[in-house]
């Protein structure tokens, strides 16, 4: 068995097909799959699919670093509200994506001030500091920034999605007690691959960032979750052990972290 960690089945890519899509998940071994937000939106949506698909599906709720619900007018503060109300729900495993992101907004989304992110940031930390969640980090061009953000915080818990530190900020992510999301990228970038070969599968998360990020023979084309077997290949052969034993491990480590 293996668990997607980081799908956007909530994302208007999917509107017409999130039935054969958690389908020919579950077909290919991926029993479990956590639905992961942007937005308030999202997380609405999130919450919905999670309660359509118990068991399957879960939700985790957030506000990405990036303006990507431009329609919402609300303050931070009236945002971080109404996400508190939405984070109570049982379907609801985690807080996220969210963090900070220094990098030029692509098209889709909308430049937000770094003042504004880091509101937004560490008031969803203190969301899962109160339910007890773990935070889904989204972290680009600001390691260093939100790693000295998630110092502030004690007992936190989470992955950093999509891990882009290197190898200098394993330690430091390592430290915090945080795990480490690997997605379709390491099919192809030689230097993640590196970088994985130094992380302990203990400490390693399996996810899609579907409908981004598609591995190996599918790049370029729209990810799915159940296209997550192909990135846990690779490591598999990164790590020199079997298929299966690398599906316990990293299965193990999401169900210990979301308590699914």
């Amino acid at each position: 068995m293996l668990i997607d960690t980081h799908a956007h089945l909530n994302f208007r890519d999917y509107e017409e097909e999130e039935e054969e899509i958690i389908s020919r998940a579950l077909q290919s071994g991926v029993k479990k799959i956590i639905c992961v937000s942007s937005n308030l939106t999202d997380s609405q949506k999130a919450v919905a699919i999670a309660k359509k698909y118990p068991g399957i599906v879960f939700a985790a709720v957030g506000i990405h670093p990036q303006q990507t619900n431009p329609e919402n007018q609300d303050s931070p503060e009236k945002q971080l509200k109404k996400l508190a109300v939405l984070a109570s729900q049982k379907e609801v495993v985690a807080i996220g994506e969210c963090g900070l992101d220094f990098f030029p907004a692509p098209p889709r989304e909308k430049e937000r001030p770094k003042d504004i992110q880091q509101i937004l940031f560490e008031g969803q930390i203190k969301i899962a500091q109160k339910l007890n969640l773990p935070v889904l980090i989204h972290s680009r061009e600001a390691f260093s920034q939100t790693i000295e953000t998630l110092e502030k915080f004690k007992n936190l818990k989470g992955i950093f999605h999509c891990y882009s530190g290197g190898k200098k900020g394993i330690k430091k992510v390592e430290d915090l007690g945080f795990l480490f999301g690997v997605a379709g990228n390491l099919t192809y970038d030689e230097g993640l691959k590196n970088v994985f070969r130094l992380i302990s599968l203990e400490k390693i998360v399996l996810e899609t960032d579907c409908p981004f990020l598609a591995p190996l023979p599918f790049r370029g084309r729209k990810n799915e979750p159940s296209y997550l077997k192909y990135t846990a290949k690779i490591l598999a052969e990164i790590k020199d052990i079997s298929l299966e034993k690398l599906a316990k491990i990293t299965t193990k480590n999401a169900q210990n972290l979301f308590k699914i």
